[in-house]
């Protein structure tokens, strides 16, 4: 067997090995049969990077000096593959792998542009903004820490890479921002003119029924908090175990409150929550508490000035991604990009 030959065996024992080692590891947690063939699927498209040397060490694009490997490529790919329940066994895969690679190296071209365009501009993203922006993520996934770095480890990417993911968007989003979103302009006449085309359409909410948690110092809310969102605990059950707000035995229920006598600060997190929704953690008399909305009663119609934000929101969307599309295109024709897939 000569020593190319060997090696390539080699490797496909240690990938073997490794295969059959996650799956006992997922045998002995217990996980059910059907996550386990979805951690298979996760696993092959994992390791794809790994099945040639050429492949890993190619260069498929190098954008302003700036180099995107294959292995790059395709740990963006195999989610969307996965996503998408792409079986290689079947037919008009290799068709379906080629046309998503393309796509997603597309993506990932203007992405580099378009932070290296940011970091051009004096555009920066401390610390603390990559960690509020993680910490936006898990709320927004229902994470909990432990389940966040299981996640991680099966994508075999690392926190730090995820950090700088997050980075990168930050960076993308205000340089947008700065470049487009405050260049548009929304007047009172177009506001005024939708508020009157869909009169109906803006309502408030007049009366909110809602429970509450707080956290006493001894317990770490945000591990609470997780707990909740994951569904290891209800709500209800965790004000009943800890919480040292009013009305514990029934599940923290505080009643129904006219808006109108709400807290500000409440009214803005309670009228944009569906029945059902627990907010983020918020400080309350110097505590950590959350908020679950159960239900609400009674609408009655906006007035012009209460609707024009959600308005003009409406209306500078629009306006916003046709300028976006024109910047991204002329950050990208100034690049200087070598693509070569």
């Amino acid at each position: 067997m000569s020593g190319s030959a060997a090696s390539c065996k080699t490797r496909e024992n240690r990938l073997n090995r490794f295969l059959i080692e996650s799956i006992g590891n997922r045998l002995i947690e217990g996980d059910s049969l059907v996550k386990i063939r979805h951690y298979i699927c996760s696993l092959f498209f994992c390791l794809l990077p790994f099945q040639a040397d050429a492949a890993l060490n190619e260069i498929v694009a190098v954008v302003n000096g700036e180099m995107i490997s294959s292995f790059d490529l395709e740990r963006e790919v195999a989610p969307e593959m996965l996503r998408l329940g792409m079986d290689p066994k079947k037919k008009g895969y290799d068709e379906a792998f080629d046309r998503i690679s393309r796509m997603t190296l597309d993506r990932m071209i203007n992405s580099m542009v378009m932070t290296q365009e940011a970091k051009r501009q004096n555009i920066s993203v401390s610390e603390d903004e990559v960690q509020a922006g993680l910490q936006v993520f898990m709320q927004r996934s229902r994470l909990t820490p432990e389940e966040f770095r299981k996640q991680l480890k099966a994508q075999r990417i690392t926190e730090e890479q995820f950090r700088e993911r997050i980075r990168e968007k930050i960076l993308q989003e205000r340089l947008l921002m700065h470049n487009v979103g405050m260049r548009v302009v929304v007047t009172k006449d177009e506001i005024e003119a939708y508020y009157n085309a869909h009169r109906g359409a803006f309502s408030r909410r007049e009366n909110v029924h809602c429970a509450l948690i707080v956290y006493p110092p001894s317990v770490q809310a945000e591990q609470w908090a997780g707990k909740i969102r994951s569904g290891k605990i209800s709500f209800e059950k965790a004000v009943r175990e800890i919480s040292v707000g009013p009305r514990t035995e029934v599940g923290g229920d505080i009643g129904t409150v006219a808006r109108k006598d709400l807290d500000p600060s409440w009214q803005n997190r309670l009228m944009s929550m569906n029945p059902g929704d627990v907010s983020p953690i918020f400080e309350l008399r110097g505590l950590k508490a959350q908020i679950k909305l159960l239900d609400f009663s009674g609408e009655s119609d906006m007035t012009l000035e209460e609707a024009s934000p959600q308005i003009e929101a409406i209306l500078r969307e629009p306006k916003i991604q046709e300028r976006m599309k024109d910047f991204v295109e002329s950050v990208r024709k100034k690049a200087v990009v070598d693509r070569r897939l």
